[in-house]
């Protein structure tokens, strides 16, 4: 998200910066665009400090800027020397004298997140004082390594030096390159006046463009990257929620306010959930609501605030009473899109979780298996529910072949790559490990789609077996009528028997039925069960009503909204 807001900030700096040339050149006709002002302090002010939100798309603008006159090229460069200097100054003493615990603040994790401080240290160890100099010219791999080199401890004098070096070898490049582009624009200027503007805007950003996307064609890495970038670009399972969901969120509010009057009803089709499990709910407490599955429910305890040491005297507790052992998952008690959950498998990796996740948590037994989404729903007037959609969570695997390492094998990968930044950063400690000749390593251990897993249509393992299962687990928890189970079994035919199933969750309204996001189905078969399911969730709510349940208010559902976000803003 970061780097999509630096170029959409720095594309506005553009074009207000243009559109203010223009404004000047209009307001006064008389006024010759190559003489420079008197006083172009101000200007190289602006250029120094626009380096701090995009270093390139500023630099660009800077020879933009001598092209048009008010600057010189000599006093572009210069300007934009000093901010880039500045600024990867200040990234290196933020590692040098904070380093990794900085990166757990929220307002660090805008400017560089850890794990790409994390590949950066990878590649700093290997290369060294070159790959500072390396890195200027690779777009979108800066901060992090300039950080990963401050959090090191690197020798200060020789990587002033390094930077200096760098920034002096790439700021007259860049800026003359776009400072020659603009001057034969405004060569122009005189027969095609109303285009010369739009023209250097558009040069500054074709310009980023080619350097942020046409270097990484240079090498078979940076071709993998963009390949990836390409596969989260068109195919829809990999886009934001947001542009999934706008079309869903649109036909919730029609149903809610033209079919039934009330756009919050929805609210009201879990009972037994705060909101009916939008955000917020407890996993503890829809645990404790299940707790007559018997075996279907695997052993788990809450883990509540206090002492990073009284924490985890209550997992070693928790551990003793109900003879586990590791591997354990432990798992925020509210949390949304597998957010901070993570396999444990031994004590020490406790201890780093609840030191990086001060909230209240879930202890949960590690069961193996293959995961399955199961979604039902249930009217309450109708005695049987149904299963209406089943999802096979597979993870991605990855062979050896006894001669590449880890991140090669991982680029190598066609779908692992995109979502190169999640497995780089999982993988991060082994990514120098050569796997022998035919060995293979699962990707990942979690059924979340956000975090790697492939999701596949499942439909056809829905049995009667199974459903009367699930119907046995929930004729025992009351006011609950709609949502997905996410379980584990042996395999496909014990799923279909109900045999030998384990719940790992349970959630609400909404959850979604997630065999959509099988890459053989299209966007439009998505809205079409996503909206069906959620006209499904508006029929039981409105049943729940007649019966006496009262769904949450606007002013509280968002009240109740805003509260759960701030509070999970603190998982990892």
């Amino acid at each position: 998200m970061w780097k999509s807001s630096k170029f959409w900030i720095g594309s506005l700096l553009i074009i207000a910066l243009f559109l203010g040339i223009g404004y000047i050149a209009a307001k006064f006709p008389d006024l010759d665009l190559r003489s420079a002002p008197e006083n172009p302090f101000v200007t190289m002010l602006a250029i120094c400090f626009g380096t701090f939100v995009s270093e390139d798309l500023t630099t660009i603008t800077s020879g933009l800027i001598a092209a048009s006159g008010f600057l010189s090229y000599g006093q572009s460069v210069f300007a934009a020397f000093s901010g880039i200097l500045i600024g990867d100054l200040i990234i290196f003493w933020m590692g040098y004298h904070f380093g990794r615990p900085l990166l757990s603040h929220r307002w660090t994790r805008f400017l560089v997140s850890e794990k790409a401080v994390n590949r950066a240290q990878h590649r700093f160890h290997k290369n060294g004082f070159w790959i500072i100099i390396f890195t200027r010219f690779l777009p979108g791999t800066r901060s992090a390594t300039y950080f990963a080199a401050g959090a090191v401890h690197a020798p200060v004098i020789p990587f002033i030096g390094a930077f200096a070096l760098a920034a002096a070898i790439w700021t007259p490049f860049l800026v003359g390159l776009s400072y020659f582009i603009g001057r034969e624009l405004l060569d122009l200027y005189e027969i095609y006046e109303a285009l010369v503007l739009p023209a250097l805007v558009f040069v500054g950003l074709a310009l980023y463009l080619l350097f942020h996307y046409g270097l990484p064609l240079l090498t078979w890495k940076g071709r993998r990257k963009l390949k990836g970038k390409w596969i989260r670009g068109v195919q829809w399972e990999y886009w934001p929620t947001w542009q999934v969901y706008w079309l869903v969120g649109l036909y919730v509010i029609w149903v809610g306010i033209f079919r039934y009057r009330n756009p919050m009803l929805f609210t009201a089709v879990n009972p037994c959930m705060p909101d009916g499990g939008v955000i917020g709910e407890s996993k503890s407490a829809i645990l404790e609501g299940l707790s007559e599955a018997g075996d279907a429910l695997p052993e788990w305890a809450l883990i509540g605030t206090g002492t990073d040491e009284e924490r985890l005297q209550t997992i070693d507790a928790a551990i003793d009473a109900r003879q586990l052992t590791y591997p354990v998952v432990l798992k925020p008690d509210e949390g949304q899109r597998g957010a901070s959950v993570k396999v444990v498998r031994v004590r020490e990796e406790a201890v780093q979780w609840i030191a990086k996740n001060q909230i209240p948590a879930i202890l949960q037994e590690f069961v193996p298996g293959k995961e399955y989404g199961v979604f039902y729903m249930r009217k309450p007037s109708e005695k049987l529910g149904q299963i209406t959609s089943i999802t096979l969570k597979e993870q991605l695997q990855i062979e050896g072949n006894g001669s590449d390492d880890f991140e090669t094998l991982i680029h190598s990968h066609p779908r692992a790559i995109a979502m190169l930044g999640t497995f780089l950063e999982r993988f991060d400690s082994r990514l120098e490990d050569v796997p022998e000749k035919g060995e293979l390593i699962s990707l990942g251990e979690l059924g979340t789609h956000s975090r790697g897993s492939l999701f596949l249509d499942g439909n056809h393992l829905i049995t009667e077996s199974l459903r009367e299962k699930i119907q046995d687990i929930t004729d025992n928890y009351q006011g609950f009528y709609f949502g997905r189970f996410d379980v584990k079994a042996p395999s496909d035919e014990m799923l279909m028997k109900g045999e030998g199933i384990q719940i790992i969750e349970l959630n609400g309204v909404t959850s979604e039925e997630t065999h959509v996001y099988d890459p053989r189905h299209g966007l439009i078969y998505a809205w079409k069960c996503l909206c069906k399911q959620w006209g499904r969730a508006f029929e039981i709510a409105a049943e729940n009503v007649q019966a006496g349940h009262r769904p949450t208010s606007v002013k509280q559902f968002f009240r109740n909204l805003i509260t759960a976000r701030r509070r999970q803003r603190q998982l990892d």
